[in-house]
């Protein structure tokens, strides 16, 4: 994966500033609930882009309605897989009522529960965690909520990308974390009024991050081969041999005779 380039391909479309400044829009838009349901589909079609391999994947804003469907429909997926998350959550509603308690041993097993129940979740996070990038390509692949719910093929994918999906997720946390800080402090330094432009700016970038690392490795996962090839070094210009020096001859002046024509 190239990790710089998922950032700076933004720039190379030819419409750049059009599509980031929709884009910002919707991300500031994204607490009224469907502008970010929209801008979750329309990510999925730029990793659907990358994973066919087009040279500018950042797509147009011109299929609204059905970046709401495909985005919905994403989201159906991730709550499905997070939904063990919240019915963890029913013990440790349970658990936190005994611990107020007067008897001492409900107080205690309300502590147990309530421990026991976090380091479940903690644990499932982290399982989700790795297994998001599988789950988000293969929905991308035909856009249906039973695809991106294939358990078994899924941890199967993951398995065999665990390299792919440990630097993905480390990349995104780092990346995220930077563009935050940065999209932060370059607001505040605009008397904080700019927050208002940087931080949707900042949230954009790093939707569009993720999805182009997710894009790369969908077409890695595709071809076998990088998104991003190297750049091989341009070949010289080829130079003709000079000619060879011709010999230097000097002309060799007559020789003198020894024999004196006679006198007259």
């Amino acid at each position: 994966m190239d990790f710089v380039k998922a950032l700076t391909f933004m720039t190379e479309d030819q419409k750049w500033k059009e599509k980031l400044a929709i884009g910002t829009g919707m991300a500031l838009l994204a607490p009224l609930i469907i502008p970010a349901v929209i801008l979750m589909g329309y990510c999925v079609r730029l990793l659907q882009n990358m994973r066919e391999g087009q040279q500018f994947p950042l797509p147009e804003w011109d299929d609204w309605s059905g970046d709401l469907v495909r985005g919905f429909k994403l989201f159906v997926v991730t709550v499905v897989w997070l939904l063990p998350v919240f019915l963890v959550m029913l013990p440790a509603i349970a658990g936190g009522v005994m611990t107020d308690s007067d008897s001492g041993f409900l107080e205690t097993l309300g502590i147990i529960i309530l421990v026991g129940t976090m380091c479940m979740s903690f644990i499932y996070a982290i399982f989700v965690t790795l297994m998001t990038p599988g789950f988000t390509i293969w929905f991308a692949r035909d856009e249906e909520i039973r695809s991106g719910l294939q358990l078994t093929e899924i941890f199967e994918w993951t398995r065999h990308h665990v390299s792919e999906v440990l630097l993905f997720t480390i990349a995104y946390i780092v990346a995220s974390f930077v563009i935050s800080m940065v999209a932060g402090t370059v607001g505040m330094l605009l008397c904080f009024v700019g927050l208002i432009v940087t931080v949707p700016l900042g949230t954009l970038a790093i939707y569009l991050y993720q999805y182009n690392l997710l894009g790369q490795i969908a077409y890695q996962d595709r071809t076998g081969e990088r998104y991003y090839k190297p750049q091989e070094p341009l070949p010289q210009p080829f130079a003709p041999p000079a000619p060879p020096a011709a010999p230097d001859v000097s002309p060799v002046a007559p020789a003198e005779s020894d024999d004196q024509p006679p006198q007259a």
